[in-house]
């Protein structure tokens, strides 16, 4: 009799704790997954596209992404000012993880915060500071010839090494950095997590070059 009354209750407490994991289900339906242990390889995919993209290395970068897009940045340009600019901000990119991967109906994400020159407040004052450069130079000039061309013209290489100059003033003195903070979207493909080169991350990355 004891025998079967113990086979009652653990009947009736098995359905009772299947109901509540029905019901328990039901109730989150429409709530992301929870990873119970985050797969270490999706977080070490964002750090290797990370610490490439610090290195200026974009090539890099696009080898952790999802189909390994051309990301159109080539800094062997001859614009000596351009360069100039974009390697500093590559030389200012940090980053820094938040919390642990997450689960998304898509697969997996990673919060992170990420630390960039704004170039635009570089180039916003470019104008002003290469005219009032330009006059300066101009007014101290001994030899014209070094200024003007047989036209009466500005020279070429007078005008960009006043723009240089001015863009290296620029970021001396005018330039500001801003921190954003982005979620790194992943999903599982072929056996490996790959990151989603979405807007928001291409912004972060490249300061807003990226498209």
């Amino acid at each position: 009799m004891i025998k079967k009354l113990l086979s009652v209750i653990f009947i009736v407490v098995g359905i009772a704790a299947a109901v509540a994991a029905v019901g328990l289900g039901l109730s989150n339906k429409n709530a992301d997954p929870v990873l119970l242990s985050p797969p270490e390889e999706a977080k070490l995919q964002v750090i290797g596209m990370m610490d490439a993209v610090c290195a200026g290395d974009f090539t890099g970068a696009s080898t952790f992404m999802k189909g390994q897009p051309d990301l159109g940045v080539n800094r062997d340009a001859t614009d000596a000012v351009g360069v100039l600019i974009w390697n500093a901000f590559c030389d200012s990119i940090t980053y820094e993880l938040v919390g642990e991967c997450y689960g998304t109906e898509e697969g997996l994400a990673q919060d992170m915060t990420v630390t960039y020159l704004d170039i635009t407040s570089v180039t916003a004052v470019l104008k002003e500071r290469s005219k009032a450069l330009l006059e300066q130079r101009v007014d101290e000039a001994e030899n014209l010839d070094d200024v003007y061309d047989e036209n009466l013209q500005y020279r070429e290489d007078f005008v960009m090494g006043v723009l240089y100059d001015a863009a290296k003033a620029a970021l001396e003195e005018d330039a500001i950095t801003v921190t954003k903070t982005v979620t790194v979207k992943m999903m599982y493909q072929n056996e490996k997590w790959w990151i989603i080169g979405d807007k928001d991350l291409l912004d972060a990355i490249s300061g807003g070059v990226l498209y």
